[in-house]
């Protein structure tokens, strides 16, 4: 499986992705991954997963686990 592409923001140390089409692609295999995980030990209330895509300030987009509503600078 080949890897999406990403790079170190400016805003901060987060992977950032160059377009919204590699971040979702990202967010399906972060969130893939962490149900396998969770299935293997058995548990799977309450893991903290990536849930959302957001655009930072410097055009580039994040995975993140909070909510719009626990968030309220998300630009989407």
């Amino acid at each position: 499986m080949k890897p999406v592409e990403w790079q170190t923001c400016q805003c901060s140390s987060k992977r950032g992705f160059a377009d919204r089409r590699s971040a979702e692609k990202a967010l399906g295999r972060a969130q893939a991954k962490r149900d396998r995980h969770a299935e293997r030990q058995g548990i799977r209330r309450g893991i903290a997963r990536e849930n959302r895509i957001y655009q930072c300030d410097h055009d580039l987009y994040h995975l993140t686990k909070q909510s719009r509503r626990d968030y309220q600078g998300a630009a989407e």
